[in-house]
């Protein structure tokens, strides 16, 4: 689901760039920041643009994700390196900062890769993580999703975990971390066409990507029909806009 970064950059990539600076803001960057499944680099991008952050580590277990990060910055204070979230490759302290966006759902153990941020996290630095609202009214995702329910109503696409402030909440508790903090982060997310929001999803990457890549062409075809007429009912094809909504959490590391 996350080994082609041009096409993961068409589909996830618009929006995962217009939350990372939110989700950066919200968690106040500062120092040497860790970016734990940093993808194709789009919150360390982020990271980079506060001056008042000396260094970044980006770090992902997929190489080829890496490999196109690398090939976005020459910055001297930007790093990437492969790693697994559950057994982060840094000594106790390392980092003012540990951050997290959109992962935790994809990883195996998310209360052990918790506790490791925790771990490599300075005293008094923080933690943070952020994954889609899975509570309604999070448009972006929502839109393929009912209409699954309908062409497939015995899957459950993009539901995932850690999209409620109670499972957050309790992640960041559970690793010990303190003065635990949660916002909703909302924006919108535009596109030019129904085509350049289906197409992107077609590709293969994504819990969306990875679920149309399986199904028959024809019920790829009457989903397409049915995701088209709950956007635009009877208006003609042309620009949209999908609301985006995330839960961000993040809180201190004890002194």
């Amino acid at each position: 689901m996350f080994e082609v970064a041009e096409a993961y950059e068409k589909q996830r990539g618009r929006s995962s760039k217009l939350l990372a600076p939110l989700f950066a803001d919200f968690a106040g960057v500062r120092g040497e920041v860790l970016d734990v499944g940093c993808g194709t680099g789009a919150l360390t991008f982020a990271i980079a643009k506060n001056p008042a952050v000396s260094k970044i580590v980006g770090l992902d277990l997929s190489e080829t994700f890496l490999a196109y990060a690398r090939s976005k910055t020459d910055a001297p204070r930007i790093q990437f390196e492969q790693g697994d979230a559950h057994k982060l490759p840094f000594i106790d302290a390392s980092f003012d900062c540990c951050l997290a966006l959109l992962v935790m759902s994809f990883i195996t153990d998310a209360s052990k890769a918790a506790a490791e941020m925790r771990r490599v996290t300075r005293p008094g630095g923080v933690v943070a993580t952020a994954m889609w609202d899975t509570t309604g009214g999070n448009e972006l995702n929502d839109s393929l999703s009912d209409a699954v329910a309908v062409i497939d109503p015995n899957v459950k696409l993009l539901t995932g975990t850690y999209g409620t402030t109670e499972q957050l909440t309790s992640l960041l508790a559970s690793a010990g971390l303190t003065d635990i903090e949660v916002k909703n982060i909302a924006f919108p997310c535009s596109f030019e066409s129904f085509d350049d929001f289906w197409r992107p999803l077609t590709e293969g990457q994504g819990p969306a990507g990875a679920y149309l890549r399986r199904i028959s062409e024809d019920h790829r075809t009457a989903l397409r029909e049915r995701l088209r007429q709950n956007l635009f009912g009877n208006r003609a094809d042309g620009p949209f806009t999908l609301q985006a909504k995330a839960w961000a959490v993040k809180g201190i590391a004890p002194v």
